[in-house]
């Protein structure tokens, strides 16, 4: 197993704790909404941003980084509908409610998907400088 760079340790970081604030928003906000998916899919982000975390300390490959990135880009996704009239599985919310995890939560993951890009950036210049092979 290859030694994981700064870069990707925390790429790590932040893909934890978009899931922790996503268990904690589960335990103390959601959990109780009657709309049954909702609560759910809190659980469901944190489980992804974990198994994301590990795959990138795990896999020394530049597709690695795409799982955080894609956890990270879905969870905003999913933050900005949740903020529109017709919301996301039924369910609006409106401002940095519940605060401030909200705010915590965007900014994890707009945080760990810059993150994540960079280390894809550095993956790819890495490579194409590197002297071809014999």
């Amino acid at each position: 197993m290859n030694r994981p760079t700064v870069l990707r340790a925390a790429v790590a970081i932040g893909s934890l704790v978009i899931g922790a604030v996503h268990l904690r928003l589960y335990l103390t906000a959601y959990r109780d909404v009657p709309i049954e998916n909702l609560g759910r899919s809190f659980v469901l982000n944190a489980i992804a941003a974990t198994f994301a975390a590990v795959i990138v300390l795990v896999v020394a490959s530049r597709w690695a980084n795409l799982v955080p990135l894609i956890v990270a880009n879905a969870a905003l996704v999913a933050f900005g509908l949740s903020r529109t009239d017709r919301g996301i599985l039924g369910f609006t919310e409106q401002g940095w409610t519940p605060t401030p995890d909200a705010a915590v939560a965007v900014l994890a993951e707009i945080v760990t998907a810059v993150l994540c890009v960079m280390a894809l950036a550095s993956h790819h210049t890495k490579t194409a400088t590197d002297p071809p092979a014999s």
